[in-house]
């Protein structure tokens, strides 16, 4: 019995100090304030979303003329400058819409997720597997894609005419102002059918595209920021390749007169006179230009974003 008492005692003994030494330590506050993911995504979303418009503008306008039968090549078009204005034409309308754009996607996105995470009834407690699930990805990003097209097609409008029509309006704010006063509400939002048929697609694609491809790109050692820039110029320009032909549709229907009539800027009666006029090569002009301007504009969305959520959650912890 005593051999026994002599083996344990020690034992006991030492767990019992190392309790009290670890009491008598002064506490670290482990509870932190929650994140204000909300403030979070509509700060960092709005920033990321005014970069990438300075990145694409000019990109963006020649991809409009492109579509409006602007032949030739880029330089052709380039030198039209007098005749359609400068590249940077109609940048006040987008990018004052950009901040509020990629802050309601950004919101949208984040909010419908965390949502998704709170009440799926298929997570098991696995967080790595919920937060890869597919389903939340293509859910979420289409939705956010619906949500976003109210910002997006009276922002797109105001842009495509001052694009196409440098003379008749002073700017952006003369141009909506011009728009809403003969044609209200409605002929602010003409194209809106055809915005949320190009955004709700788009978005699953991309939200899906990007999250998956930057994990994969990391579990080959890839440099965080590296494989953010790689997914997210990567997804932009996957889902405007699978959505180009709704977004050609869109540009035409909002470049028609504001008086013509509701039966002229159908998506149907448009597409189909694309078709029967050149072809269906022509619902891929500036197809091209295109991807390549989504590359960099959503590389520059995408990381800033990232970037700039991962820097507020740091200093929100300190």
């Amino acid at each position: 019995m005593e051999s026994n008492s002599t083996t344990t005692n020690p034992t006991t003994q030492q767990l019992a100090r190392q309790v009290t030494a670890a009491l008598q330590q002064p506490r670290r506050l482990t509870v932190q304030k929650p994140t204000n993911s909300i403030i979070f995504d509509l700060i960092a979303g709005g920033l990321a979303g005014s970069a990438g418009i300075f990145v694409g503008h000019p990109l963006d306008s020649l991809k409009v003329r492109m579509q409006m039968g602007g032949g030739g090549s880029v330089r052709s078009l380039l030198s039209q400058s007098s005749t359609f204005g400068s590249v940077w034409n109609g940048l006040p309308a987008p990018l004052a819409g950009a901040a509020a754009l990629n802050a309601c996607i950004f919101l949208t996105y984040g909010s419908t997720t965390r949502l998704w995470e709170k009440y799926d009834v298929t997570n098991d407690g696995n967080n790595d597997a919920n937060q890869n699930s597919l389903a939340k990805e293509a859910i979420c990003g289409g939705f956010t894609g619906f949500v976003s097209s109210f910002i997006m097609c009276p922002t797109e409008h105001i842009k495509t005419k001052l694009q196409l029509n440098a003379t008749l309006y002073r700017n952006s704010f003369h141009a909506a102002q011009q728009i809403f006063t003969t044609h209200g509400f409605a002929g602010l939002n003409r194209g809106f059918m055809a915005t949320a048929i190009r955004q709700s697609p788009g978005f699953c694609v991309y939200f899906g595209t990007y999250e998956r491809l930057k994990d994969s790109l990391q579990t080959i050692q890839c440099n965080p920021l590296v494989a953010s820039i790689l997914a997210g110029g990567f997804a932009g320009s996957l889902s405007w390749a699978i959505v180009y032909p709704i977004d050609l549709v869109k540009s035409r229907i909002q470049a028609l007169p504001l008086h013509c009539k509701k039966s002229d800027r159908s998506i149907m009666h448009i597409g189909n006179t694309i078709l029967k006029e050149n072809g269906w090569r022509a619902m891929y002009r500036g197809f091209g230009i295109t991807v390549l301007r989504a590359f960099p504009v959503n590389a520059v969305i995408l990381t800033t974003h990232c970037e700039l959520r991962a820097l507020f959650e740091r200093a929100h912890v300190r």
